[in-house]
């Protein structure tokens, strides 16, 4: 049985903010993160140019949360750099 995976789209505006368009509310990093961490699939679109923000903006989380205590391995960071895969 063959089952469609719904993608959650977050708009991002030019002045940062994220908007869920499924559940027509602002939301922050952390609540993006969040619906990350639930399984979600989420896709981040700037608003003005419909380019993919995902990437950019997941990134953004690890740096945020990193900022507040390291979880992640310089080691495997520095290899992300290096490579460009993890």
């Amino acid at each position: 049985m063959a089952y469609s995976v719904t993608m959650r789209i977050i708009r991002r505006y030019s002045n940062r903010k994220l908007y869920d368009t499924q559940e027509s509310h602002y939301v922050t990093l952390s609540q993006v993160a969040a619906l990350v961490r639930n399984g979600e699939e989420i896709r981040v679109i700037a608003k003005d140019t419909n380019s993919d923000l995902t990437a950019a903006t997941l990134a953004l989380i690890i740096f945020e949360e990193e900022k507040r205590g390291p979880r992640l391995p310089v080691a495997g960071l520095r290899r992300i750099i290096q490579t460009g895969q993890i």
